[in-house]
């Protein structure tokens, strides 16, 4: 039976974007499955005493059936530079629990922070973010991500992204670079190309 997860912002009591985390659960549930998921976060996760004032992530590991839920202090892990690791087989499609195929990948990174992954030529997410970058107008996010994020659902659905194809050698065109999932928001720090490293 697959197992994945669900990582959900939890802030002050409140939990961000649940529609979003339930969407993909539904999706991933049907396609890895063939069933309808039986599972609503909201009424599940309503049988918890969350935590009232800081910032968390609700980590949700789940079946067919929900099988833990973690309520994890949150502090946001400074990245400052990537390196540009390729993978032409690498799926990540569903959030799974198993990460030993980004894990591999991420031992690559050498003195760099984390790494940006290219799959036949196109850039696609970091080991734990999906990635967006800033063309002096736009900000733009690879059309064929490893994992379709709920983060970056939201801001394609609020057209504060756009989606777009990018090349491995598109990278040096634009001026900077953000890291994106359910944890980091839109506002989260700015970084120069430049600390992409081939």
């Amino acid at each position: 039976m697959f197992r994945l997860l669900e990582s959900i912002r939890l802030q002050n009591g409140n939990f961000h974007r649940l529609n979003y985390h339930q969407q993909r659960m539904d999706r991933s549930v049907k396609e890895l499955s063939g069933q309808r998921n039986a599972v609503s976060l909201m009424e599940a996760l309503k049988k918890y005493n969350v935590p009232k004032t800081g910032l968390y992530k609700c980590r949700v590991v789940y079946s067919d059936k929900i099988e833990s839920v973690e309520f994890i202090p949150y502090e946001i892990k400074p990245v400052n530079s990537l390196r540009i690791v390729y993978d032409q087989e690498i799926k990540y499609e569903h959030k799974y629990q198993n990460r030993d195929s980004l894990n591999a990948l991420l031992s690559q990174r050498q003195y760099c922070d984390d790494i940006l992954i290219v799959k036949n030529g196109f850039v696609t997410d970091s080991s734990y973010s999906n990635v967006i970058f800033y063309d002096g107008v736009n900000w733009i996010t690879p059309a064929a991500p490893l994992l379709k994020g709920t983060m970056r659902q939201f801001l394609l659905d609020t057209a504060e992204i756009k989606a777009a194809p990018v090349a491995v050698q598109d990278i040096p065109s634009f001026k900077k670079f953000r890291l994106i999932n359910s944890m980091l928001a839109f506002d989260g720090p700015e970084i120069d190309v430049s600390k992409i490293v081939l």
